[in-house]
């Protein structure tokens, strides 16, 4: 198979996250939708191809740092990709990732079934520069009719960042109702305006021990949605844990 187009652009976008350390992750691709895991479970991706895209009528699956060509095939369970140059050939054999895509889009989609009530709210990647990246995660929280609030804390010095909206500011959000603070990482966030500006989250109101989704706010220019793991600075919750 051979791809172009959106699916290169999100196999590129993977690749560079995993090299930069924003998310070790893999690609798991099924028909019209490309999942990318992080390594920790903590992060899913979930994108829908365009009707103009060619499907994978053939599911494939491959850790993001092996990606090496467009042109890729899977022989005797193996991933195998194709580079020519000059008369030459390279080929490229790795093993496939953890988990097969059948179950991964089956974890999404549990997870998507779920109607709980959730608080919406949208950030943009304008907030980034305002945080500290070495800081290992942010905590968010929100008061019924105010914006939401961002921490960060260095539990080392005691010091503490808190970025709050301005009337003409960052998020523009008045909250519905209270959410208690949640914690995600700080790399698992400036990750994910990586693929896009802006990003709708939803935040649940059951506290830590739960997951954010994230969705596409322009779904023709890329349909993306997402779930992160929320956690409280040394404790991470894997998405696959989750129930």
């Amino acid at each position: 198979m051979k791809i172009t187009g959106q699916v290169e652009q999100i196999f590129a976008y993977a690749v560079a996250l995993d090299q930069s350390g924003g998310l070790k992750n893999s690609i798991y691709a099924i028909g019209k939708e490309i999942f990318i895991m992080n390594y920790d479970h903590t992060v899913l991706l979930r994108f829908r191809l365009r009707d103009t895209e060619k499907v994978f009528e053939n599911p494939i699956s491959f850790k993001a740092n092996d990606y090496d060509s467009n042109e890729f095939s899977e022989e005797n369970g193996k991933i195998v990709f194709l580079s020519t140059n000059q008369g030459y050939e390279k080929k490229k054999v790795c093993g496939k990732a953890e988990n097969s895509p059948e179950e991964i889009k089956a974890l999404m989609s549990k997870f998507l079934k779920d109607k709980s009530e959730r608080e919406e709210v949208i950030l943009n990647n304008s907030v980034l520069s305002l945080l500290d990246m070495d800081l290992s995660h942010i905590e968010f929280s929100g008061k019924k009719g105010n914006s939401i609030k961002m921490i960060q804390r260095n539990i080392y010095s005691g010091g503490i960042i808190e970025i709050n909206e301005k009337s003409e500011g960052l998020f523009q959000n008045s909250l519905k109702k209270n959410f208690e603070p949640i914690g995600i990482k700080t790399k698992d966030f400036e990750a994910l305006f990586t693929f896009q500006n802006s990003l709708k989250f939803l935040f649940p109101k059951k506290g830590r021990e739960d997951y954010i989704i994230i969705k596409s706010i322009d779904k023709n220019k890329r349909d993306m949605v997402g779930l992160i793991a929320c956690c409280i600075y040394d404790e991470l919750i894997n998405i696959k844990s989750l129930k």
